[in-house]
């Protein structure tokens, strides 16, 4: 191999990396805005619960024992609750992210 040719192989590898380090950089950035994002959704959704649970409760008379208040259904909005959490803890737990936050080499 020529001097020349040396050169411009560790110019190119050089690049390479660079391109690569560029391409980690932007996974990173994607991952934080997604747990952004989802810890916002996470906090909205939590705000709903909370009102239903407010709402269900107004609703109900005072003499209620306390077998009766555990045996209250869910309100619907804790399914979105608990999908969002279920995301966060795969996240967390497993290190399983949402598909669009994987990438191939």
């Amino acid at each position: 191999m020529t001097l020349e040719e040396t050169i411009r192989a560790l110019l190119a590898g050089g690049a390479r990396a660079a391109e690569e380090e560029r391409r980690a950089e932007e996974r990173v950035a994607a991952r934080v805005a997604w747990v952004g994002e989802t810890m916002k959704a996470l906090r909205a959704a939590q705000k709903k619960v909370e009102e239903a649970w407010d709402r269900i409760f107004d609703a109900l008379p005072d003499d209620l024992n306390d077998e009766e208040l555990d045996a209250l259904p869910e309100p619907p909005e804790q399914a979105e609750l608990d999908a969002i959490f279920a995301q966060i803890e795969a996240v967390r737990e497993h290190d399983r992210w949402p598909r669009h936050l994987y990438w191939t080499v």
